[in-house]
């Protein structure tokens, strides 16, 4: 098992002034960039971005994350410092949030990283790959040509030839960040970070069955 610990990054809601969620309506119907943008250093952007609040348990001058993920990714420049600090790649879309009247514009963006890796140690995991129900062939995975789509994974051994800072990870298609970008946003609000190691786990069903 490689020495060098990575983390996904997480939502934690529970830092001062930081949202139980950001709910409304965008101006517009999507985004010019997938879900899971590989490339987005290379995607041409016309558009501004802005989102409407239909709710907020705080007046919009008093929010203040750093991070936020529940769908998309929000970040704050706080958080962007971190990562130019580190060297992470990213690309970052300028986004305005509204609520009852009141703007903020300049402190907020959306987020998209600059790197999928594969993080997952093949030989020395326990996982399982997605198969179709009628074939029992394996499937491969949409967004990476030449991956295969993982069902689940019961031990998560990082691969020893992993190097990137921040990145999505290609096996469950979270954040993962090195131990020097965790010390770096050691400060930032609404981010708490899960070690990947042995104990961490996976499943692309787990929402579903939770139903």
């Amino acid at each position: 098992m490689s020495e060098v610990k990575y983390y996904a990054l997480r939502y934690d809601s529970h830092d001062i002034a930081c949202p139980t969620v950001l709910s409304g309506f965008f101006n517009c119907e999507e985004f010019e960039w997938d879900s899971f943008e590989r490339n987005p250093m290379e995607v041409v952007i016309q558009n501004t971005y802005s989102l409407e609040l239909s709710g907020l348990e705080m007046a919009l001058d008093g929010l203040d994350f750093d991070f936020y993920q529940l769908g998309d990714t929000y970040v704050s420049k706080r958080f962007l410092d971190v990562c130019d600090k580190v060297g992470a790649k990213y690309r970052a879309v300028p986004l305005e949030i509204s609520y009852d009247g009141a703007y903020r514009k300049g402190d907020f963006f959306i987020f998209l990283p600059g790197e999928s890796l594969a993080a997952l140690d093949r030989s020395k995991s326990v996982f399982e790959v997605s198969k179709d129900m009628e074939t029992g062939l394996e499937i491969q995975s949409p967004i990476y040509p030449g991956a295969t789509s993982i069902d689940n994974i019961t031990s998560f051994m990082i691969s020893p030839t992993l190097k990137g800072e921040l990145f999505r990870c290609q096996e469950t298609l979270e954040l993962f960040c090195s131990e020097r970008f965790k010390i770096a946003a050691s400060g930032l609000k609404g981010v708490a970070f899960e070690e990947i190691d042995e104990r961490y786990a996976y499943d692309t069903w787990a929402e579903f069955n939770d139903i």
